[in-house]
Order: C-alpha cells, then structure tokens, then sequence
C-alpha cells in the first residue's frame, strides 16, 4: 500500500513538470509583444504631375535618361528591352507618408523589364531629413495603393545617392523606415516638444538595419514590405538618448522623450537629440533631431537674398490707429522700423504720415519702403506689403516684403527686402 501511494505520487509529479515544461515552452516561443513590429498597409492615392517631365526613346541598346532637376537617372542595361521604348521621368507630388521630397512617375507605367534597370536618386537636397543612411531607400506604389519599401541595391555616400535595381516601372520616392519626429523643428523659449523613434515598416528581428538587397550572384528577387501608419520603434532597436545643448528632457520612455525648452535665450540657440540604435554590426548608427529655440518675440528678414538678419523685438505700440514694431537696441547701431494701421491683413506701403512704412538704419546706410528713380521726381511708394497673420491681445505676427526698396544717400539704388516677426504687443 505504501508502495502505491508513492508510486502514484511520483505519477502526479511528473505529470506537473511536463506541464510546467509545456507551459514554459510555450511561453518562450510566443513572440513578445515587442520583438515584432506589426504593420497595417496604408493605402494612399496617386501623386498629382508637378509638371516637367521628360521623355527619351532607349532601345535594346540601353542607355541612361535623368529628370529635370537632376534627382533621379534611370540607367537601362542593354538587352533591358526588345524594341525602341519612349522612355519618361514625371515629377509627382509625394504620397508615401514616410516619403522625402517629391515623387516620380516612370513611363511607360507598367513597364517590365528582362533586365534589372538602376534607379539612382539623389538625397543631398534632402539631407536634412535623410536620417539613418542604413535605413534609406527606395518605394514604390502597387496598383492597390499601398506604398512597398524595397530599400537600396547601393549606396554612394559621397554623391548622395541610393540605387535600386528593379524590373518595372511604377511611382517611386525615396523614404526612410524609421524616422525620428520631428527631424527638425524651431521651438519658442519654455516650450515643449515629444520626440520619438517611428517605424513605417514591419520589421521582424534583426533585419532594420541590415539591406534589403539582392545576391548579385543569385536570382532578381524583390524584397520589401509595405508602409502603414507609423508604430513607435521596438525598444529592442533603441540604446540611449541624449540631449546636447540647452533645456532639458523632463519625460523619457525606451521610445520617446519629452523636451522643454530653456525659459530665455540670447536670439537664438540649437540643441540637438540624439537617439543612438542597437545594432546588429559593429559601429555606431545615430539618429538626430535638431531643435532651434528662439524668444518669442524676434524681427527676421534678408536683404537682395542675402544672410539672415535677426533681431529680439522690443514688443509692439499701438499709438491710436497705428502699429509699430522696433527692435531692442544692443548697441550694433541697427534701428529697424515697421508700421501699419489695423489687424488681420495685408496693407501696401504708402508715404502716409501714419501709414505703412519699412525704415531700417545701419551703421553704413538706410533702407526705406519707398525709392526715387532720379532726383527731379518725387519718391515712389515700395512694392510689396506687410501681412499680419495673427494678431490677438497680447500676440501679433506676420510677415513683409519690400521690393525696390530705396537705400543709400539719394534712394536711387534699390533692392529687395523679405522679412517675417513675432512679437508681444507692448502697450494698448
């Protein structure tokens, strides 16, 4: 009896370990909720033609065609096609919500190739928001609407450039899989930003940082996976987060900051994030966003499309029916002036004594909203207007244009002003 009772025991304890084993087992093959990024396809329209495209007839010689504005060449290998083919490159406004710059529709739409053909597109007018190079590549658009990133074929760092080797045409835009948001964003002083890693594509383990590319020595396949609403990056991807310059970060989670901004700045001042990757290979893969804070209360314009000029604004006087905007005296001998009579709208310069004027004095010359041709005639009013597009209690801003503004001595010689401000109104 006694016997029994020990062998059934051994019984019902084995029987718990395999189900412990079993349930252990099970867990650990379940994938956890983070490992895998899962990504609903968006479907998005069309671009619409931005206007000059080009056309080139290849055969089945081959040959190169490049757009327009020189950001993307299509370079067809000879035996690519079977007869002559009109060959075109159309600028499209860019739907890929993960896409940079603008788009391109390659004619005939549709076509195949019996050949892989290069796609090569320049991102150096887009370095700003390239982001992570391991991570940039090309999409195209399938016919159901949704977005497929291919990533690139190859890289030339020191043109810019990304290929991609395909055997169709179809839309294509450069775009990146992950994105940190915002790339770039102008802050005022004591405000707050959330910064945080998105991804745009599914991403199942280690592949994120590696290419998506083809063996040149195996068969043309396509890799890829279609772009959806961005999800926060796994935190399996993400290292640490550093902020350079000043604020400070007041909130962090494995995939997000939050950024406050200093409560004053001297003009301006810049402050970088940086968001450093787990990578699966060596080196370091970084990620930046750029944060520019300034007061909220400044004068910005250039003068003949030259340098910004920028100044703290002393606040806004409105004397009786009349706006005036100066800027805080540091002692440079720069006097900057702008007046205009009323609220929300759009107000030409005039030579009226409480009108719409420009005045700003350096220490070598004057410029004004008004010039003179020659000295036997009167001065004529400026071209151009101020534009206030925000004018409440305590806040106004705006922007202004002054074309043939008159400087130096006489006001015979004559330039071009573009300017914007943001500032308090000092006083009712």
């Amino acid at each position: 009896m006694k016997r029994k009772i020990i062998y059934s025991g051994c019984i019902l304890l084995m029987v718990a370990f395999c189900a412990l084993l079993l349930t252990s087992c099970r867990k650990n093959n379940i994938p956890q909720e983070d490992d895998v990024a899962a990504m609903t396809p968006l479907v998005r329209p069309k671009g619409v033609a931005a206007g000059g495209g080009i056309t080139k007839t290849i055969g089945p010689a081959g040959g190169t065609l490049a757009s327009g504005d020189g950001k993307l060449t299509i370079t067809i290998p000879q035996g690519a096609l079977s007869t002559a083919t009109v060959i075109g490159i159309e600028p499209l406004s860019n739907t890929n919500i993960a896409g940079i710059g603008g788009a391109f529709r390659l004619t005939p739409h549709g076509q195949v190739f019996a050949k892989p053909v290069s796609l090569t597109c320049s991102w150096a007018a887009d370095a700003d928001s390239a982001g992570l190079l391991q991570t940039l590549g090309l999409a195209y658009q399938k016919d159901d609407g949704v977005w497929k990133y291919v990533g690139a074929s190859s890289f030339d760092v020191n043109q810019k450039t990304v290929t991609f080797n395909t055997l169709h045409f179809s839309d294509w835009s450069l775009m990146n899989r992950i994105s940190l948001s915002p790339y770039n964003k102008e802050l005022e002083t004591g405000q707050s930003q959330k910064i945080q890693a998105l991804l745009f594509t599914q991403a199942n383990g280690d592949d994120l940082l590696a290419p998506l590319t083809n063996s040149p020595d195996g068969p043309y396949f396509e890799p890829g996976y279609p772009v959806g609403n961005p999800v926060p990056l796994p935190s399996k991807f993400i290292r640490s987060w550093e902020l350079n310059g000043p604020g400070q970060v007041t909130n962090s989670t494995s995939t997000s900051i939050e950024y406050q901004a200093p409560a004053s700045v001297n003009g301006t001042a810049i402050a970088t994030v940086t968001l450093e990757l787990n990578a699966p290979v060596n080196g370091k893969f970084m990620l930046l966003s750029t944060l520019k804070i300034t007061s909220d209360e400044w004068i910005e314009f250039t003068i003949g499309g030259q340098s910004t000029t920028r100044f703290s604004a002393s606040g806004i006087l409105n004397a009786g029916n009349v706006s005036v905007l100066s800027n805080v005296e540091d002692g440079s001998g720069n006097y900057f002036l702008l007046t205009w009579p009323g609220g929300l709208g759009t107000y030409t310069w005039d030579q009226a004594a409480a009108g719409v004027h420009f005045h700003f004095q350096t220490p070598e010359t004057i410029y004004y909203s008004q010039y003179l041709n020659d000295l036997s005639h009167p001065a004529y009013p400026s071209g151009g207007n101020v534009t206030i597009t925000q004018f409440t209690g305590s806040r106004v801003s705006g922007t202004f244009s002054v074309v043939n503004a008159g400087y130096g001595p006489r006001m015979t010689d004559k330039t071009t002003i573009q300017g914007k401000f943001k500032a308090k109104v000092f006083a009712q």
